[in-house]
């Protein structure tokens, strides 16, 4: 439609447009790009069996992927059209909708050799080949007999020699890579990002959260790890089918819907979990947002156990899954090439599952939260520390809020007159059917209707301490070679295979060398140093703490004090320690010659 208040912009440069709106797309959309395109049409097959199907075919002596779907062909003319930017046949374009430059633009990067579209419409199979050459993408002007060339063939003769059924709609897309040596069903992206045989099984399963009830998929030999042609299945379907160990979805006031899934360790090898067994891919636990049945923000394997307590899930991560389920009219969009979701309102950040920590851990299921305690590693008593840690916050005063009755209090006094308190004589209130005037009788009464207050609403809590001992639980916190990690939700989890803590046991070992029951004295060793770096690693984080409740730090000063890094150098520190864990060894062992000597120089300079 023409306005007559205003003209169009025009491309000046359209070459250049066209390459710098290829080159700006994440080749990683790919997949999702060609993938949405054949569910979409799959979806619209007479038959009401929609199917998407990968396969590989030999060029040039290498396996090129191949993505073949049924439903709706495309004749020449529409095949010739589609092949342009911002074009689409039979959708409508919009911000919101999946229409027709994404697939083109996602896919030419890794593909300049050539990117073949075939499509069958009424019997015809028509051809297009997109690529890169001297600088320009585009349609490859193919030769003809007879002098010439042309951008669009039909090759039906040779569909049909290959074994495609003509009589019916289908379309396909093959890759051939950048190199004509180049396998794109194990590397996708020419060895940039590098790939595995479970590339494409685990890009599907992290990407499309469920598909069409009437749209398979199908995964034929050359294109996952097993060794026959296999049917994919959504992370949904597999819900369907039992593949996990439990599975619960909580709708939010919202519209939110959280989903929970516990997959317990596998039995045949307990290293995996349990939804391994026939899987086509890695069954790592996940975290993401789901929006129009996709994911975004998607976090695996320790990306997302690293995060996990934020959630309400400091322990098993591993096997459980956590899924926040958007509905459609949130307010929020896919960006252009469809890698992220972001707000539509503000400053249009983007989504990301962190954004939606406090209401997973809120909505909870009780047997979710059982399973959480119960893998919840040995815990051994740290009362004392985390004493000594409360008594350092309460001495620096640091306070959020004045203390006050919580709402819900553990504890009701009394619903009637209270304790403490006896009926008036007289006065208001003393007629039949009311609650009778009363006055104090003890000095320590409780007013009608009190209930014990919550001294911690008002006090920043020491850190919920919890000790990793085991090498499995220190890499799934992602400590291997820190301390110690703190999450704002008060856990603070502290690495007890860190070197600082065998480093102070020796030394300590070596000066009580003499002690008589040199056993006895070794374990009071390792504990003394573990108390004491537990308790350098906590004080480090009620100071940072202290920091930010009296306002003394912004935020991102808190943060890097916080971070492992910095955790991991007051652990380092344990010669800070060394002359308070010697006290606590000489009350049982005596100390050597060199160690009293070193007291009594302490002693002098003092």
């Amino acid at each position: 439609m023409q306005s007559d208040q205003v003209s169009p912009l025009k491309i000046g440069d359209t070459d250049f447009l066209v390459a710098s709106t290829i080159e700006r797309c994440p080749k990683v959309m790919m997949i999702r790009e060609l993938v949405r395109n054949a569910i979409e049409a799959a979806e619209r097959d007479d038959s009401g069996e929609g199917l998407v199907e990968f396969s590989t075919v030999q060029e040039s002596g290498a396996a090129k992927l191949v993505i073949w779907n049924n439903g709706p062909g495309m004749s020449a003319e529409e095949l010739y059209a589609m092949c342009d930017l911002a074009s689409s046949i039979g959708k409508e374009k919009g911000l919101d909708a999946n229409f027709g430059m994404g697939a083109k633009v996602a896919s030419l990067p890794s593909n300049k050799l050539g990117l073949r579209y075939r499509s069958c419409r009424d019997g015809q199979v028509s051809q297009v080949v997109l690529g890169f050459r001297d600088g320009v993408y585009g349609r490859l002007k193919i030769p003809v007999p007879g002098g010439g060339s042309t951008e669009i063939l039909t090759v039906t003769d040779d569909a049909a020699a290959h074994g495609y059924d003509c009589s019916k709609d289908w379309t396909e897309v093959v890759l051939f890579g950048n190199r004509p040596d180049q396998d794109t069903a194990r590397d996708p992206y020419d060895g940039n990002p590098g790939s595995d045989m479970e590339w494409l099984a685990r890009y599907l399963y992290h990407r499309f959260y469920r598909i069409p009830d009437n749209v398979r998929m199908k995964m034929m030999i050359g294109t996952h790890r097993l060794a026959q042609n296999r049917f994919f299945e959504t992370i949904s379907r597999r819900i369907e089918l039992g593949a996990f160990g439990r599975y619960e979805s909580v709708l939010t006031d919202n519209g939110t819907i959280i989903h929970y899934l516990y997959d317990p360790p596998y039995d045949k090898a307990s290293a995996r979990n349990k939804s391994f067994s026939g899987a086509l891919q890695s069954a790592a636990s996940t975290c993401g947002v789901i929006y129009k049945d996709e994911f975004y923000d998607l976090k695996s394997s320790k990306a997302w156990t690293i995060n996990a307590p934020l959630f309400g899930i400091p322990f098993g991560a591993r096997h459980i899954s956590v899924h926040i389920e958007l509905p459609d009219s949130a307010k929020v969009r896919p960006e252009g090439y469809r890698q992220f979701l972001r707000y539509v309102e503000g400053e249009q950040d983007q989504v990301v599952a962190n954004h939606f920590a406090e209401q997973v851990a809120a909505h909870r299921p009780q047997w979710l939260i059982d399973v959480i305690r119960s893998l919840a590693p040995d815990a051994k008593s740290n009362d004392d520390i985390r004493d000594e840690l409360q008594k350092l916050l309460d001495d620096l005063r640091v306070r959020r809020t004045a203390p006050k009755v919580e709402i819900d209090g553990p504890e009701l006094v009394t619903s009637e007159m209270g304790v403490g308190f006896t009926p008036s004589r007289s006065g208001p209130g003393s007629s039949a059917g009311a609650k009778p005037r009363t006055t104090h009788s003890n000095v320590s009464f409780a007013p009608a209707g009190a209930k014990a207050a919550s001294m911690w609403e008002g006090r920043e809590r020491a850190p919920e301490i919890v000790l990793l001992t085991t090498l499995e639980e220190v890499e799934e916190k992602n400590l291997r070679g820190r301390a110690a990690r703190y999450y704002n939700t008060g856990d603070l989890f502290v690495n007890m295979l860190y070197p600082a803590v065998e480093e102070m046991k020796s030394r300590l070992v070596d000066e009580y060398a003499s002690a008589q029951d040199v056993e006895s004295m070794r374990g009071h060793a390792q504990q003394a140093a573990e108390q004491s770096m537990i308790l350098r690693v906590g004080r480090a984080v009620v100071y940072a703490l202290a920091k930010q409740l009296n306002h003394e730090w912004d935020p991102e000063a808190v943060d890097l004090a916080l971070r492992p890094e910095s955790l991991s150098l007051a652990a380092d520190d344990y010669l800070s320690s060394l002359q308070s864990a010697r006290r606590s060894m000489g009350r049982v062992f005596r100390p050597s010659r060199d160690e009293q000597e070193e007291d009594l120089e302490i002693e002098l300079m003092v």
